[in-house]
Order: C-alpha cells, then structure tokens, then sequence
C-alpha cells in the first residue's frame, strides 16, 4: 500500500476501499511490468521520452544482459566501458540497446550470437528485453501512449525516471567519516556500489533502480538528478515546515525560510517564501508590529505620515521633559492597530488593497490623537506641573 501511495495509485484520504484506486492507478495495472516501471512510462508520456524509457524499464525488468564471468572481469568490463555514462548509469542501457540493434540490422543471426558471446552479452536475454519492449510497446498504444519518433533529452529521461524512484532517492552524507555514505528515504543509509558509473564521483543527490542488502546496503543502476527534478513529482508526498518568520521591508510582505523533505531527504533548505499564506495569523500580527506600530515600511498613505509625525512630538516632549513615560508603549498602539485592521490584511499589498476603499468611507480612520499617544500617568503629572509652574509664575509678578 506504501508504494501504491507513492505511485500515485491509491488515494489514502478516500474513507471507500472500491473508490480508494485512481485512475493513474487504473493506468498503471494495465502496462505489463512492475508498477514503478509502469509509473515511468506514464510520466514519459507527459515528457516525449516514452521510447526511450520504455527500453529502461524493458531493461530493469530482466537480469542484466552484460555478463561478468569470474575467470575473465577484466575482459568483460573492457567490452562494456564504450556503453557507460559517467552521470547515468541507466543511460548506458539505452547505449546498449542502440548498439544491438545496429548489430543485429548488419549481423545474421549466428553472427549476432557470436558476437554476443565475444563480447560477453547475453543473447537470451537481449531477445527477452525486446520482447518485453514489443509488449510494452503495444499496450502502450492500446492505451493511447504513442512512442517519440525523436531522441529526447536526457534531462527528460530521468525525470520520468524518477516518478518510480521516489523513495529510492538519496542526499550524499557531508559529514566527517560518512565514506561516501547517501541519506536515504526513512533514515536509511546506502552507498553506490562499486560498479557503478557513479561510484568514484559519487554526486551530491542520486537516484537508485534497486537497493540491494549485502554486506551493506547497496544502490545498483543509479544516476545524478537535480533536487528540483523531485519536488514537482512528490507533491503528494512532501513535508514542508517553515522557520524565522520576519517581516522584510522591501518585500512588504512577512517571509520565512521553508524546508521541503520527501521520506526524511531534505530536498529543499532556506527557501524564502511568503508567509502570509501559510499562517495569516502571525503574518498580520508581524505586519501591524513592524509595519504599523514601528514604521518599518515604505508607503505613502497620509495617515501613515501624520501618525509618524506626531509620535515624534511625543518623544520630542519627552526628551525636553527629561523623561522616558510619557509615549504610551507599543502594545497600546498595536491594539489601537488590531482593533481596526481586518484580519485578512497580512501585508502591504493587502492594506492597501482595503485602505483604498475604507479610507474613501472615513479617511480618520486610522489617525491617532495626541491624547492616546500620551501615557495616562504621565498626563496627569505634565498637567499638575503646567499648573505648578502657572502658580508660581503668578505668585513672583504679584
């Protein structure tokens, strides 16, 4: 059921177990191989690369057809290095495929079993991968998915690739002694196998055909992707969570740094994004504290300007007063604020969007008077010092 999920086959939030199957997952039982190759080939079909992947998958579904005899690896690899890729190690299967179907246009077929044997492929199962294209082939066109006449880019290749490879992804371990080490779906951890093209420049992230548990846990057949291949394919799948929400001037807006993980892989770090969507709540509360209440934004709305205008009187006067109590504090100005900005205001595209129509209805609505900016306490003590020194005055001219 995991994978089924992971494939896009199933819908795990329908509550009905006969309507849990959607139609990817139709789609996928009726191609005749195993339903991440059969994930590939739909994704193919949406990036005009179905025949090339279609012979990967072919590929992936039988035994290898190199050989490797104990008594004669030197030889064998010699014969098999022209169809390595050092990025892919599926595209040498596509170097293979191309290479034998050369062969067999110019070879008999005695000649095409000789040369299989001299160069250490394995006739039976070259033929068992065509049959298994030709069948491929034809319920794929059953199904309306029609092979590209044109190479397709590699790029291509391996982003259909990766649809059935999601949870056999890997990020390269950084850390001191980590030997190559990959973090792999669900804390696992996996090294390239030794005859891969990839192994002696292991890339940052890898995708992997099969992990394979020996003396440790292996990745065969893989190649280099691009964490931003992943995200797109994995929707379904990913966990995002977000940290150090903040406002930022220049944006107008609240920002914070979002993490994207897929199976526990980090294939997003530090991604800035608007906030305002993901948590209205905090983002409007940043926004009337930065924005509002300490004028960290540029806008020219007058209220904005007069506000700004007379806290400075206040904090003038409290400089010639020699005091620090009379400017009321700042939460007292966030509520005057709260009690009048709508909630769904959360930055400053979005105030003024609102202000543009509610400043037409009353253009005071946001004015602060000089009587709310003043500390109660402190008023009253400004009030009896104004009269002290009125009496005193009076007193000295009497």
């Amino acid at each position: 059921m995991q994978l089924l999920q992971e494939l896009g086959a199933i819908d795990p939030a329908e509550k009905d177990p006969k309507k849990r199957l959607t139609q990817q997952g139709r789609k996928l039982s009726q191609l005749p191989v195993d339903p991440r190759l059969a994930r590939m080939v739909l994704e193919a079909d949406r990036n005009g690369c179905v025949r090339e992947v279609m012979v990967i998958a072919a590929a992936l579904s039988i035994q290898d057809p190199r050989e490797r005899p104990a008594e004669k690896q030197a030889q064998a690899d010699q014969q098999h290095a022209r169809f390595k890729d050092e990025t892919s190690d599926f595209l040498a299967y596509l170097n293979l495929w191309r290479y034998v179907r050369e062969q067999q246009k110019e070879r008999g077929s005695s000649s095409f079993r000789r040369m299989c044997k001299q160069e250490y492929l394995n006739f039976l199962r070259i033929r068992e991968w065509q049959d298994i294209y030709a069948q491929l082939r034809t319920v794929a066109k059953q199904m309306g998915i029609q092979p590209n006449e044109e190479d397709a880019p590699e790029q291509s290749v391996h982003v259909s690739l990766l649809a059935g490879l999601l949870s056999h992804i890997g990020l390269k371990d950084v850390k001191d002694g980590a030997k190559n080490d990959y973090l792999g779906a669900r804390s696992a951890k996996f090294a390239i196998f030794p005859g891969s093209a990839l192994f002696k420049k292991p890339p940052r992230f890898v995708m992997s055909a099969e992990l394979v548990e020996t003396s440790r846990l292996w990745a065969r057949v893989n190649a280099r992707i691009e964490p931003e291949w992943i995200e797109p394919l994995a929707q379904h799948l990913v966990k995002k969570t977000y940290s150090e929400p903040h406002w930022e001037k220049d944006q107008a807006a609240v920002m914070a740094f979002e993490k994207v993980t897929l199976y526990g892989v980090p294939i997003v770090t530090d991604r800035k994004v608007n906030y305002g969507r993901i948590d209205p709540e905090v983002s409007r509360d940043l926004f009337i504290r930065n924005a509002l209440v300490e004028g960290d934004w540029r806008t020219h709305h007058k209220f904005f300007a007069d506000n700004r205008k007379l806290l400075t009187e206040v904090e003038e006067l409290e400089h010639r007063a020699r005091r620090r109590d009379i400017l009321v504090d700042d939460e007292t100005l966030f509520d005057f604020y709260d009690k009048r900005v709508p909630e769904h205001v959360v930055s400053g595209a979005h105030f003024d969007s609102w202000w543009k129509h509610k400043r037409r209805e009353e253009p005071e609505f946001l004015d602060f008077e000089r009587e709310m900016l003043i500390n109660e306490k402190a008023g009253r003590s400004l009030r009896t010092t104004t009269r002290t020194r009125g009496g005193r005055a009076r007193s000295s001219s009497g």
